[in-house]
C-alpha cells in the first residue's frame, strides 16, 4: 500500500502542478460539457432512445472521445475503469471480462453485441475477445448496462450487456489512415467513406494487426503472439423521410499461439502443448427503420454470422441466423408500448479428438421469443415499467424473463430509480455434449486399469437463473459535476457446476480404464451485492477527471456435493474493491495529456495480488488532418499477472509503450 499512496500522490501533485501553468488558457476543446453528458442518449436498455437521467438502470457510456483518450488498442481495455465491470487478461490475446462477478476466461452471463448482433459464443457461453479487432475510431459509443437484461435481448443477459454501437457512414467521410507501432504491438488500419448519392453514405475499412508475445514469470517467451487481419463495409440510407436502412458486413482471419494443458486438472507445464489457434469470422446485418408518426415505429433487422475456429485440433464450425421485428408505440398519452418477435438458428459442426469430443458432432438449435415491454406515465415525474420475454430454446425449453421498474426524476438534474427483474443462462453446448478427458491417473498394479477424470456433459440440465434487485441514483449536482450511484443484490439458482462420480470400467479407448466423471449439474447457489459510484468533474474549461469506485462480494453453496474448488473459484475471481481515476486534459497548441489510474484487489483462486496500474498519453495535433500521440501502459509494473485459465497457461502482462500517427484527408 505505500507503493499505491506514493503512486497517488505523485499523480495528484502532477496535475496540480499543470493546473496553475495552463490556468490563463482560454481552452475549451471537450466534445461534451456536463450540462449534455447528462442529456446523452441510451438505447440498449429498453431498445429506444432515453436520456440517462431517463433510464432506470445502471448504464456507463463510453464515448469516442472516451476511446481516443484512453490509449487503448482493444475492445478489452477500452472497458478498464467502467464501475462494475472486472477486466483481467491472461495472456497477449485472451481476457477475462465480466460485470458484477463469475468473471472468467468466458464469462458466461454477459451479454456482448455489436450493432445488435450477439457475439456471444453458444459453444463455450462467453466471448471471445481477440476476435472482436475492429478500428476503434468507427465506434460511435459502447453502451455498458450493469444489470440483468434480459426482458429485452433474452437469454445470457443475467449479469449486464455490453452493447457496441459503430459510426453511422455519414459520419466517416473521407479518408482516415492510422500507423501504430511499440514495443509489443503493430498495427496498421485504413478506413475510407462517400456516398453513393445523396441519400446513402458508405465506408469501406480494413486492418491488420501484430502482438508480440508476453513472457511467463521466469522471463521466458510465452509462446502467445497474436495476428490478426479484418474488413469490411457499412452502407447507410435514406429511402425518405420515414424510412431509413443500413446493410454493414464484416470478415476476420487471424492466429493466436498458446500453452495448452493436456492434463487440465494437474496443470502440468512439462507435458502442456503449444498450440497454434486459427480462426476466421463473417457477418453480415441488415436494418430497417420506419417511423409511421411519432406514436409509432417499427424496426426489422436480420444478421447472419459465422464463425470457425481451430484449436488443440478440434475444429469448431458455428452458423448463426437471426431474426427480429420490434413495434414502438405511444397512446392515451400514459403508455410507452414496446413489443417484439424474434428467431435464431444456430447450426454447428465440430470435431473430436482424444482430449475432446461431442455427441452429437452436428447439431441444429433454435430459439423463438416474443417480449412487450409498458412504460407507464403514472405522474409528471414518476414512471413504472413492467415487461417480460417469453423465449423457447432448444436446451432448456420455455423461459420467462420479467423485470418491473420504477423511476422518480425528482427535478431536471435529479433521478431515482429502482428495479427488480429474473434472468437466465442457457446450457452451452460444452455443457450439454462435451466430453473432456482431463486427467489420466496410471495404475501401480497392473491388473488394475488406469483412471481417467473426465468431464462429461448433461443433456438434463436446468438455465441457471437470477434474480435481481437494484437501487440507484443519477445526479448533475452542479453544472460542472455529476455523480451516478447504484445498489445490487442478486440471487442465483441452479448454477452448473461439477459433481464427481465412478462410472465404471470404460472399454473404449483402449486400454480399458476406470472413468471418474465430473458431470454437469445444477447443484450450486449464490448470492452477490454490492455498490458502484462513478463522477465526472469538469474542473476547469480544459480539464475534465472522472473517477469510478466498486465493492462486489459473492458467496456460493453447492446442494448436497463436495466442490469445494469450485466454490472457492467462484467466490475469489472477482476483486473485492475496484478503483480508477481518468484524467484528461487540454492544453495549448491542440496538445492532450491523459491519464489512467486504476486499482483493483487481489484475486485469492488466482493467486494474484492487489495491482495499481498506470497508463499516461500524450498526443499533438498540428493541423486537423493529422494527429501523433506517444501512449504508455501499465507504468506502474514491468510485468505482473492479472488472471489464470483452467485449460492454458498464463503469462504475465508487461509494460509496454507505442507511438501512433493518425492521418484524415
Amino acid at each position: 500500500m505505500n507503493n499505491l499512496a506514493a503512486q497517488l500522490a505523485f499523480l495528484a501533485l502532477l496535475l496540480l502542478f499543470l493546473n496553475p501553468l495552463f490556468a490563463n488558457a482560454e481552452i475549451d476543446i471537450f466534445s461534451l460539457d456536463l450540462e449534455q453528458l447528462s442529456n446523452i442518449k441510451v438505447v440498449s436498455v429498453s431498445k429506444k432512445s432515453q436520456t440517462l437521467l431517463q433510464t432506470a438502470a445502471a448504464v456507463h457510456v463510453i464515448s469516442q472521445d472516451d476511446i481516443q483518450r484512453s490509449g487503448a488498442t482493444s475492445l478489452p481495455e477500452v472497458l478498464r475503469g467502467v464501475p462494475g465491470v472486472q477486466v483481467a487478461q491472461v495472456d497477449a490475446n485472451k481476457w477475462a471480462v465480466s460485470i458484477r462477478g463469475f468473471n472468467d476466461r468466458f464469462a458466461n452471463k454477459l451479454l456482448v453485441m455489436v450493432d445488435g448482433r450477439s457475439v456471444y459464443s453458444p459453444l463455450f457461453s462467453g466471448v471471445f475477445w481477440n476476435m472482436q479487432d475492429m478500428i476503434l475510431e468507427d465506434i460511435d459509443r459502447i453502451e455498458v448496462i450493469r444489470g440483468p437484461g434480459g426482458t429485452m435481448w433474452g437469454a445470457n443477459a443475467v449479469n449486464g450487456v455490453i452493447n457496441i454501437l459503430t459510426k453511422n457512414a455519414d459520419e466517416t467521410q473521407g479518408t482516415m489512415i492510422n500507423f501504430t507501432g511499440g514495443s509489443q504491438e503493430r498495427n496498421i488500419s485504413a478506413r475510407y467513406g462517400g456516398k453513393i448519392n445523396d441519400q446513402t453514405s458508405f465506408r469501406l475499412f480494413a486492418k491488420g494487426k501484430h502482438v508480440e508475445s508476453f513472457n511467463d514469470s521466469s522471463q521466458q517467451p510465452a509462446n502467445d503472439q497474436w495476428r490478426n487481419f479484418t474488413t469490411g463495409f457499412r452502407v447507410d440510407g435514406n429511402l425518405d423521410a420515414n424510412n431509413n436502412w443500413m446493410l454493414q458486413g464484416g470478415y476476420a482471419v487471424g492466429t493466436a499461439n498458446q500453452l495448452a494443458f493436456t492434463d487440465i486438472l494437474s496443470r502440468n507445464v512439462s507435458s502442456a502443448l503449444e498450440d497454434k489457434i486459427d480462426n476466421q469470422t463473417g457477418n453480415i446485418l441488415f436494418r430497417w427503420e420506419n417511423q409511421q408518426s411519432e406514436d409509432n415505429q417499427w424496426r426489422f433487422q436480420a444478421y447472419y454470422d459465422y464463425f470457425k475456429r481451430r484449436s488443440v485440433g478440434v475444429t469448431n464450425e458455428v452458423n448463426t441466423l437471426d431474426l427480429e421485428i420490434q413495434n414502438q408505440l405511444s397512446f392515451f398519452e400514459k403508455h410507452a408500448v414496446i413489443w417484439g418477435l424474434g428467431y435464431r438458428g444456430v447450426f454447428d459442426k465440430l470435431d473430436s479428438n482424444s482430449i475432446f469430443s461431442i455427441n452429437p458432432e452436428q447439431r441444429f438449435a433454435n430459439t423463438f421469443s416474443a417480449f412487450i415491454q409498458d412504460e407507464i406515465r403514472l405522474t409528471q415525474a414518476v414512471s413504472f415499467t413492467l415487461g417480460s420475454k417469453i423465449e423457447h430454446n432448444s436446451f432448456s425449453g420455455f423461459e420467462f424473463q420479467p423485470n418491473t421498474r420504477l423511476l422518480w426524476e425528482i427535478n431536471d438534474r435529479n433521478s431515482i430509480w429502482a428495479a427488480a427483474s429474473r434472468a437466465v443462462r442457457i446450457p452451452s453446448r460444452t455443457e450439454s455434449d462435451f466430453r473432456v478427458n482431463l486427467q489420466t491417473i496410471p495404475s501401480r498394479n497392473p491388473f488394475v486399469p488406469p483412471t481417467m477424470i473426465s468431464a462429461i456433459g448433461n443433456k438434463s440440465l436446468n438455465s441457471e437463473k437470477v434474480y435481481a434487485f437494484e437501487l440507484g441514483y443519477r445526479s448533475q449536482l452542479t453544472d460542472t459535476f455529476t455523480l451516478d450511484t447504484a445498489l445490487f443484490y442478486n440471487y442465483y439458482d441452479d448454477l452448473i457446476n461439477y459433481d464427481l462420480n465412478i462410472v465404471g470400467i470404460e472399454q473404449q479407448p483402449t486400454p480399458a480404464h476406470l472413468l471418474v466423471s465430473n458431470n454437469f449439474v445444477n447443484k450450486m447457489t449464490a448470492s452477490t451485492y454490492g455498490a458502484e459510484i462513478s463522477t465526472n468533474w469538469q474542473i476547469t474549461s480544459f480539464w475534465q477527471l472522472s473517477t469510478s469506485y466498486s465493492w462486489f462480494k459473492l458467496d456460493a453453496q453447492t446442494k448436497n456435493i463436495d466442490s469445494a474448488n469450485d466454490v472457492i473459484r467462484k467466490e475469489n475471481s472477482d476483486p473485492r474493491h475496484q478503483f480508477s481515476v481518468r484524467s484528461n486534459i487540454q492544453l495549448p497548441y491542440n496538445i492532450e495529456f491523459n491519464s489512467l489510474f486504476y486499482y483493483t484487489d487481489r484475486l485469492q483462486a488466482h493467486n494474484v495480488t492487489a495491482q495499481a496500474r498506470l497508463d499516461l498519453r500524450l498526443a499533438w495535433s498540428p493541423t486537423p488532418m493529422l494527429e501523433l500521440s506517444v501512449v504508455a501502459q501499465n507504468i506502474t509494473n514491468k510485468q505482473h499477472q492479472e488472471f489464470t485459465a483452467r485449460d492454458i497457461y498464463h503469462s504475465d502482462i508487461p509494460r509496454s509503450a507505442y507511438g501512433r500517427i493518425t492521418l484524415r484527408f
